[in-house]
């Protein structure tokens, strides 16, 4: 059974792990063919998807409007070679640690965007689409 993670803070980051969690079969992942769009309606503009490649590589496949706006661009279709070596760094690491304990990851940080000292929270949900394989990852940030 999947845990969902302690310590969130922000009313639509509990929201969508809440979520999350009742889309998991018993013992299982959530299938990324169960998640309508229409059903992430509320927090896509605050979400992104990584389609996780064979290869180990991460791209983004979806990029909310909100994520683009607050760090000035969106990175549909890129890598997480394209970003800066600190962040994809960072970033790598922990999206190679959900999809090996094949369990969501959440903190909270604070950093520089834009010339602004900024806090968000940001979670990292394991998704199949064959209910075995992490295949993509749902990611949702918010600022605090």
């Amino acid at each position: 059974m999947v845990d969902e993670p302690t310590g969130l803070r922000h009313k639509e980051v509990q929201a969508l792990c809440g979520f999350w969690l009742k889309q998991c079969p018993e013992g299982g992942l959530p299938l990324a063919s169960d998640m309508e769009p229409a059903d992430l309606r509320r927090w896509l503009p605050n979400l992104l998807i990584m389609h996780v490649h064979t290869d180990g590589e991460f791209f983004y496949s979806y990029y909310g409007r909100s994520l683009a706006r607050a760090f000035g661009e969106s990175r549909l279709g890129q890598t997480l070679n394209d970003l800066p070596e600190a962040v994809r760094d960072i970033l790598r690491q922990e999206y190679e640690q959900v999809c090996r304990q094949r369990s969501p990851l959440h903190r909270v940080y604070t950093a520089t965007f834009n010339g602004v000292k900024q806090t968000w929270e940001r979670v990292v949900l394991p998704l199949s689409t064959d209910g075995q394989a992490i295949d993509k990852l749902l990611v949702a940030a918010y600022e605090l």
